[in-house]
């Protein structure tokens, strides 16, 4: 199967741009609210949800434990319905079925947990089976398209294994290759890595690109890591207290971040920590003699430009660089960098405005003596 094409184009929030390839899931103004016990008022999970899912891509939704973003992606395969709004996937509004209905449509959603929901009783082959056998699929049939699951997710020297002798990883591609047995059109991932350490993390997300590169297959996830969003997703949306904050490619949120939250959740994966040894010596107010400290931002083609030299020999002061990375996201250079300058002017002044005139973004964290 061919990679699938990534769209260039998106709607955002309730606005009209248009969408290339078609959102193969759309929320329209969708609420959940769930009834009060007692004298207690109705729940409200989720409020005005305007989302598009882009067929073929990988889209994650971050946010906090109880912003919503479980109840959202449980949405998607009939385990919660809206109370208002309209849920689309596929074009066919879904928002009304019965649950008859929802068995069918089921079979086109794949879906991974975090604590991976394997049955303990039956071996990693027959845990990869079961949709199968739900389905009615003839055993021939099953043992053919099992075997070659387990080899896509690596673990065929496996199927005779039970879930108490795996590691959570291979837990976890089980999981996958469960997921993946109906040829779903969808995989929904509720925080499918949170259970896993760093180096399992990391080999888990390489399967799901692959998945998504390789079979074509649209990914949601739900995640309260930006560092999941930064490694696997195209596009990402921002949720709090039940409503989408922030919405975009995942460059443009991550490298310019418009909502607090937003950056609060980014500040983990491309921030530089002032320097402990530094830390205590930051004040707010400059004072006579004293440097001032700037985060400066490099995003594209001035993220790896020499930008700091260039400073130093055109404006004729000295920058000390007290801390700095680089790294890409969504395959693009993207670097922050902690230096202090001189805090009198003009210098100050024209430091600034070099910086801008590049378009970098500069903060000034404080001064130091």
């Amino acid at each position: 199967m061919n990679a699938p094409v990534k769209p260039d184009a998106f709607r955002v929030g309730a606005g009209l741009l248009p969408v290339s390839p078609p959102p193969i899931i759309r929320f329209e103004q969708i609420g959940k609210a769930y009834p009060g016990r007692g004298a207690q008022g109705a729940v409200t999970a989720l409020t005005g949800i305007d989302l598009d899912v882009p067929k073929g891509v990988i889209v994650g939704v971050i946010g906090r434990s109880g912003a919503g973003k479980s109840t959202l992606i449980r949405l998607v395969n009939g385990l919660e319905r809206a109370t208002e709004g309209r849920l689309l996937i596929d074009g066919e509004d879904v928002t009304g079925l019965t649950e008859a209905g929802w068995r069918s449509r089921r079979r086109a959603t794949g879906m991974i947990f975090q604590h991976f929901n394997l049955l303990s009783s039956r071996t990693v082959f027959d845990n990869v089976a079961l949709p199968l056998e739900i389905a009615g699929t003839p055993k021939a049939e099953i043992g053919e398209k099992v075997t070659r699951l387990l080899d896509l997710v690596g673990l065929t020297d496996k199927r005779g294994r039970y879930p108490a002798e795996l590691s959570g990883g291979q837990k976890q591609r089980v999981g996958i290759a469960r997921a993946l047995a109906t040829d779903p059109k969808v995989l929904l991932c509720d925080e499918a890595t949170s259970a896993l350490d760093p180096e399992t993390t990391k080999a888990i997300l390489d399967l799901l690109k692959q998945v998504n590169r390789d079979l074509g297959i649209t990914i949601l996830l739900i995640t309260h890591e930006m560092p999941v969003i930064k490694e696997i997703c195209d596009r990402v949306a921002v949720i709090e207290d039940g409503r989408i904050v922030e919405e975009g490619d995942v460059f443009s949120v991550l490298t310019r971040p418009k909502h607090p939250t937003t950056a609060r959740f980014v500040e983990a994966v491309t921030g530089v920590e002032v320097p402990a040894y530094l830390a205590g010596r930051i004040h707010e107010q400059a004072r006579p003699g004293d440097d001032t400290v700037l985060r400066i931002t490099f995003t594209g083609e001035n993220a790896t430009a020499p930008v700091i030299s260039r400073l130093s020999s055109t404006i004729g002061v000295d920058v000390n660089i007290l801390a700095g990375r680089i790294d890409a996201i969504a395959g693009k250079p993207f670097g922050s960098l902690l230096v202090s300058v001189p805090t009198r002017e003009p210098e100050l002044a024209a430091i600034l405005g070099a910086l801008n005139s590049l378009e970098l973004k500069a903060e000034v964290i404080g001064h130091v003596s």
